[in-house]
Parts: structure tokens; C-alpha cells; sequence
């Protein structure tokens, strides 16, 4: 097997990995492994426009399934994030968005709002983020949330989310996307990195002083290993990250005991503490085309607060005007084949492709795009889940999935909150100037409770906002330390959404990027581990 000895190998190359490569690699020699293509070689991943088609494209983003869902009518959740040099960030619809400061009062000491202030605004300085003007139908439907109860507010990054709604930032410049891939990667001189796309890592190799000596990884087809001089910093994401712990024998005993995985450190938090943001989408059908085409208008509420919307109470849900006709039909041609095969008749691709021709087929009718052309909808976010998923082990073969549990609704808090916002996002499409759009919707409709969970069951979706699973904190139920070091190894850092003890209410991947920045300060700062 062929070995390179690099100071730090960073595995993961999206939005947090290209922060972490880039940052080091002014004084190191660094390696950075991606699982997926160079981005260059996808141009939809560089456009500001080309973000539908990056969902949609077969090769861009991780086929994955949750196990069936218990309170989603048994049914497997697609859990798909970015497979590209810039990951997620490389092909979502580039919503820049903090959180509310009143998010991070339940992260440890060192990482509330004030503490993490500063890696944001270095982040930002870099991404040049900012809101796009509101269209003729953006403001409509502002106009209507602020006759809903909503205040109006545009930019969203102030830390008060609670009871407004407005233009939210985005990580664009004029036609360009700019990711942390565009922003920290592309074109930089960095002459300590070496980027090493369509490289599968496998497992990480350990001394005997709990030391990572090494990755494992393939790389144009031969086994490679990567020889570890400082540290490895995982950044492969919160579905990812924890499953190459529990491949490298980091995690629950039993469970690594059950595989014949040979333990490395006991760890009973590696997997456990998944969130995710579930939602539904509220489709209606105005009066007059719809004019806008990014994900660029948001509300935050606490769905269930008694005295209403207002500032300075904690938002637990939120609120997105989507635009139909700017990515139904790529939406669809992503979603359907995965709604619609049965079994395991979803991983066979050219079903997929198959089925993605016919929905291009029923988009080319005159008569589907001029009804599309009207449709928007409303997308119904549970912000601040109180259930918790797990990511496992089924098998101690790398080139097997992990069985991921969203557990979606788990707890009553969760669903009582999802009606409560069904409910709030009703109220805002009565209202003027949206007032008189028809509802396509069951959930749009008034309907009765069991009704509406029906459609809630069968409309659930994830929001691609996975976060938790290798949890951040001084207790002892978290795995990874506040300096983002797994506890009980001698050189081995998460910095990724897996380290977020809660998830912020709003979007992951300005989090996301943050953790990166600041995993670097203490790099840097000299805390190795």
C-alpha cells in the first residue's frame, strides 16, 4: 500500500473541510480527501443560478435512506448531502443564515452567541454575503406575514429571530456562487495542500497510545494510506463523520463488540444525538405568475407562544416562501424516483435516470408549465426539534451504509409544534395580498386533526440540516470536547455540524462554517491535541 506523510489530513472537503484545509495549509503540509468530483468539473456548483440543477444532478449529492420512520408512515426519509469539492455547500440554495443567539445559551461555555461572533464575521468577510432584493411576489408575501403578526425585518443575522420575517442573506456575487470552496479554495496559494478528489476513506489507524497514525483511503482505484504527523480533522459531516469513528473502533462498546470491531476508545455518544430539521411544503396557486427564484424569503416564530409573535422569545419554527416554477421540476426529478420505487428498486440508477426523463417529459407540457407557473408554496420547518436520532453500524464493511434514524416526531413536544406551525403558516396565506391563492395542499386546507397528520406523514421532508451526532460539551454524555478534540484520543478533531450540541433554528451551513473557522483558530492557537 502506498503511503505520503502529511502534517494534518483532513477528511472531508465541504463547507467546513475546505475552511479547515485552506487555514492550515498556510503553514503545513495538508491533505484534504474528497469522496466526490473536483468542482470545476460540475459548473452548476460555481453559478448562483445553478443550485436546482446541482440538487438534481444524479452524481452530486450522497444517496443515502433513513431507516422507516415510525411517525412518518414507515416511511424511509432520503438523507442526501453534498458529494462535491465543497460539499453541501456546493449545491444547496445559498441561504446564509446564524441562528438565533438564544440558540447557542444551550452550547457550552466558550460557544454562545458573543464567542462565535467574531469566526462568523470572519467567515462572512470572505463569503461577501447579502440579502437579494425582494421581488414583485417576495414582498407580497412579506406583506402578508407582516399582516400575519410578523415584524419585517431583512438580513436575519442579528441573533432575534423571534416573530420576523424578511430577505435573508445569501452567499452569492453577482452570477457566481460562493461557497467556502469559491471563497477559501478556489484560486488560493496554497502551496502546503494537496486536494485529493474521488478518495474513500475507510477507517483511520490507531497506535497504542490511542494515537491516529494514519488513514486509510482509495484513490484511483488502489488502496492508498495517508501517515499522520499533528492531527486528522474529520469534517465529513454529521452522517458521515460519526460512521468513520465506528469503523475505526471509536464509539459504543457493545455495539463495536457486536460487529468484531476491535475497540479503540469507548465512546457511548459517537451516533447518538442526530437532529435534523423536518418540514412540509404548502402548496397553493396565486392569481398572477410567480417572479422570484431563490429560497431568499424567511419567517421565524415560536409557534405555540401564547402571547404571539414578538421579539425576544425563541423561535422553534420557521417559514420559507418557495418559488415552484424555479425548481419544482428538479425537485421532482430528485424526489420522485426515491417516493415512487419500491424496495431497493431506488438504487439501481438507471430506474432513477428513467423516471427523471419522464418528469422532464410531463415539465416540457404547455398546459404543466403554465400551472406551475402560479404555484408557491409555503415550507413548514420544525426549527428546534426535542427528538433525537441515532447513526449506526450495521456492518464493520466501509462500503456499507449506516443505518440512520432521524426519529422524525418522536416526542409529543415535536408534533404539537408542527401543527401549531401549520396552523401560523395558514394565517399568512389569508391574509393580503395573498388572499385569494387557492390551496393544492391537504395541509393547506382546513382539515381535521387526523387528516392533517395523514398529509403530515406522507409530506414530511428533510431539510438537509443534519447536525449532533459526535456532540460538543463538558459532560461526560459528549464525545468531543469545546476545543472540538474526541475525548480519549491523542490528535483526532471533529469540526463539522457533528459537534452542534442543539440546532440553531435556522439553516446549518453558516454554523457549520463557523465551527470549521474556529477548529482552525485552535489549530493554530497551537492546542494540539
Amino acid at each position: 500500500m502506498e503511503t505520503e506523510s502529511f502534517d494534518y489530513v483532513v477528511v472531508g472537503g465541504g463547507s467546513a473541510g475546505c475552511i479547515v484545509a485552506a487555514r492550515l495549509a498556510a503553514a503545513a503540509r495538508v491533505l484534504l480527501l474528497e469522496a466526490g468530483d473536483d468542482a470545476l468539473a460540475h459548473p452548476e456548483t460555481q453559478s448562483s443560478d445553478g443550485f436546482k440543477y446541482a440538487f438534481a444532478k444524479e452524481g452530486l449529492m450522497w444517496h443515502r435512506l433513513s431507516t422507516p420512520q415510525a411517525d412518518c408512515g414507515g416511511r424511509a426519509i432520503w438523507a442526501g448531502t453534498g458529494r462535491v469539492l465543497g460539499g453541501s455547500g456546493a449545491v444547496n440554495g445559498m441561504v446564509y443564515t446564524r441562528g438565533d443567539r438564544r440558540d447557542f445559551d444551550a452550547w457550552p461555555e466558550g460557544w454562545r452567541w458573543n464567542d462565535v461572533v467574531p469566526a462568523f464575521e470572519a467567515v462572512e468577510a470572505r463569503l461577501g454575503v447579502r440579502p437579494r432584493p425582494p421581488t414583485v411576489f417576495a414582498t407580497a408575501f412579506l406583506d402578508s406575514a407582516v399582516e400575519a403578526g410578523f415584524a419585517r425585518k431583512d438580513g436575519l443575522n442579528d441573533g432575534d429571530l423571534g416573530g420576523v420575517a424578511g430577505c435573508n442573506d445569501m452567499n452569492y456575487q453577482g452570477e457566481h456562487r460562493r461557497s467556502s470552496y469559491r471563497a477559501f479554495l478556489h484560486g488560493a496559494d496554497l502551496p502546503g495542500l494537496t486536494v485529493r478528489t474521488g478518495a474513500r476513506v475507510r477507517r483511520l489507524r490507531f497506535g497504542p497510545d490511542r494515537r491516529a497514525t494514519a488513514v486509510d483511503y482509495d484513490w484511483q482505484g488502489r488502496p492508498r494510506q495517508a501517515a499522520i504527523g499533528r492531527e486528522v480533522v474529520l469534517c465529513a459531516g454529521a452522517l458521515e463523520t460519526p460512521r468513520l469513528l465506528l469503523l475505526s473502533g471509536v464509539g459504543p462498546r457493545a455495539a463495536l463488540e457486536r460487529l468484531a470491531i476491535p475497540v479503540v476508545q469507548a465512546s457511548a455518544g459517537i451516533g447518538r444525538n442526530l437532529q435534523d430539521h423536518p418540514n412540509v411544503c404548502m402548496f397553493y396557486r396565486a392569481g398572477a405568475p410567480i417572479d422570484f427564484q431563490y429560497p431568499q424569503v424567511y419567517g421565524f416564530d415560536n409557534a405555540r407562544a401564547p402571547e404571539g409573535l414578538q421579539a425576544g422569545i425563541q423561535p422553534d419554527t420557521c417559514y420559507v416562501c418557495y418559488a415552484a416554477p424555479a425548481s419544482l421540476q428538479q425537485s421532482m426529478q430528485r424526489m420522485v424516483p426515491i417516493l415512487t420505487l419500491p424496495g431497493r428498486l431506488h438504487d439501481i440508477a438507471g430506474l432513477r435516470r428513467l423516471l427523471r426523463g419522464l418528469v422532464d417529459l410531463a415539465f416540457r407540457l404547455p398546459l404543466v408549465r403554465r400551472f406551475v407557473g402560479r404555484v408557491f408554496g409555503i415550507v413548514v420547518v420544525l426549527g428546534k426539534p426535542t427528538s433525537r436520532g441515532t447513526v449506526s453500524l450495521v456492518s464493520a464493511d466501509p462500503d456499507q451504509p449506516a443505518a440512520i434514524d432521524l426519529a422524525y416526531y418522536a416526542t409529543p413536544e415535536d408534533r404539537s409544534v408542527m401543527a401549531a406551525a401549520i396552523e401560523r403558516a395558514r394565517a399568512i396565506a389569508a391574509k393580503a395580498p395573498l388572499a385569494g391563492a387557492k390551496p393544492l395542499s391537504a395541509g393547506a386546507k382546513r382539515v381535521g386533526e387526523r387528516k392533517r397528520w395523514q398529509w403530515i406523514r406522507t409530506a414530511t421532508m428533510t431539510t438537509f440540516h443534519f447536525c449532533g451526532s459526535c456532540r460538543m460539551g463538558d459532560d461526560a454524555d459528549s464525545p468531543v470536547d469545546t476545543s472540538l478534540r474526541v475525548k480519549g484520543l491523542a490528535n483526532v478533531r471533529v469540526a463539522d455540524a457533528s459537534v452542534v450540541p442543539e440546532i440553531p433554528v435556522s439553516a446549518l451551513n453558516a454554523p457549520s462554517m463557523m465551527i470549521a473557522y474556529r477548529a482552525a483558530d485552535f489549530i493554530l492557537a497551537g492546542e494540539t491535541a
